[in-house]
């Protein structure tokens, strides 16, 4: 999958994400993806911004299960919107390297 049609699967599983419970505030492709460096088997990691994040385990179960309807390659990150910042290593990787969707 090139990246332009990972970036509009994980579009199109965002939206479906905001159609249900999730208060998503940003996301990111990150990783591989991002960088220009994915092969055939790479998974397409997203950093989900939320606000609705309760739980950070049953979160993560239930983005995962969601994503089988769009592409297993999806790898979904939660992170607590306050959590997201500068001040975060895995965030501010993310912040320099990702592309916002």
């Amino acid at each position: 999958m090139d990246q332009k049609t990972a970036v509009k699967t994980v579009n199109r599983y965002l939206d479906f994400l905001k159609k249900r419970r999730y208060k998503i505030k940003k996301s990111y492709i990150f990783g591989s993806y991002s960088k220009n460096t994915y092969t055939e088997d790479s998974d397409i990691d997203i950093a989900i911004i939320m606000e609705n994040i309760d739980d950070h385990f049953d979160t993560q179960i239930d983005l995962m299960k969601l994503r089988r309807n769009f592409d297993t390659r999806i790898e979904p990150h939660p992170i607590k919107v306050e959590d997201f910042n500068d001040s975060n290593p895995f965030a501010s990787e993310i912040i320099k390297t990702g592309i916002e969707v």
